[in-house]
């Protein structure tokens, strides 16, 4: 029998104390770590056509030579939640429950460890996707919590798990702490997750998507939700630009629908306001039926769905 991931969540926040792998080879391009101090010329990861090689080529660092470089984490408050938002795009979501980390940055310090122990530590760490992966290894040994995979990309693990933990998720819904939900969705990667906050969790009920689902520009008009005009597009690989076929939208869809959603947080947030034409579940439903046609499926069960 499997073991029940939310088993792990420890009973309330941990704090820090800084262990890290310094030594161990990290990608310059995507921030994934290795299990290796030298001899590696290639990332799995980046050689994946999801992902890419730079144009300068492979490349590799560490976190030792990340802090003589003078790298910081920085953090950011967001303007209508309360939420921090960690460099380029790890979320430290801030609930009545304890704090989670959805998604990681590669680098971590002493200063990145104090100001989240000073904003009361972490209670779990979740992550999207491979592409998110980093040093999740050293960010569970530092802050003594469990790090939630999805199951179905476990090939994707770069690190050894001896020493840490790894709550693997493998149901398309599983509840980690109350009115908090991981969301095995699929498409751009057979365990992409989404994770979904309910009220009092987040201020509004709220999707945090990653690459799962991607925003586009027509999300943030003035009258967004008007017919005809698209909020969210479905990719396999978001900078290769290959598009999910129409059963991987579809899927992604019905493993969101039913959840009351009234914020997303991708790369850029899209929140529901007063007035707006549609609901933000009836625009991702809008959007993916776009999509679908969009690539030539005049006929598609996913334009009998509903939400």
């Amino acid at each position: 029998m499997s073991q029940n991931p939310s088993s792990l969540v420890p009973s309330s926040n941990q704090l820090g104390k800084l262990r890290t792998s310094d030594d161990l080879l990290i990608c310059t391009a995507c921030g994934t770590q290795y299990d290796f101090t030298e001899g590696l010329s290639n990332c799995r990861i980046c050689d994946d056509p999801r992902q890419f090689v730079p144009a300068s080529g492979q490349q590799f660092t560490t976190l030792k030579k990340l802090r003589s470089d003078g790298y910081k984490l920085v953090f950011k408050q967001d303007e209508d939640d309360d939420k921090v938002g960690i460099g380029q795009r790890a979320l430290l979501i801030q609930t009545p429950q304890g704090n989670i980390l959805w998604d990681l940055v590669c680098f971590l310090d002493q200063e990145a460890v104090k100001k989240i122990n000073s904003l009361g530590g972490l209670r779990l760490i979740i992550i999207s996707h491979p592409h998110f992966y980093t040093t999740w290894s050293d960010w569970s040994e530092t802050f003594h919590v469990p790090v939630f995979l999805a199951k179905a990309d476990a090939e994707w693990v770069n690190r050894s798990v001896a020493h840490s933990q790894i709550g693997w998720v493998e149901d398309r819904h599983t509840t980690l702490l109350p009115g908090v939900t991981a969301i095995v969705a699929g498409g751009h990667f057979p365990g992409s997750m989404m994770l979904h906050t309910a009220t009092p969790n987040t201020k509004v009920p709220t999707l945090f998507h990653a690459d799962t689902i991607m925003t586009v520009m027509d999300a943030h008009t003035p009258d967004p939700g008007r017919p005809g005009h698209i909020s969210y597009t479905f990719m396999w690989s978001v900078p290769n630009m290959i598009p999910l076929g129409p059963e991987q939208v579809l899927q992604i869809w019905r493993a969101m629908k039913g959840f009351g959603v009234e914020a997303t947080y991708g790369f850029t947030t899209v929140r529901y306001k007063k007035g707006d034409r549609k609901t933000i579940p009836e625009r991702v439903l809008e959007s993916a039926q776009m999509f679908v046609k969009s690539i030539g499926y005049e006929e598609h069960a996913i334009f009998s769905e509903g939400n």
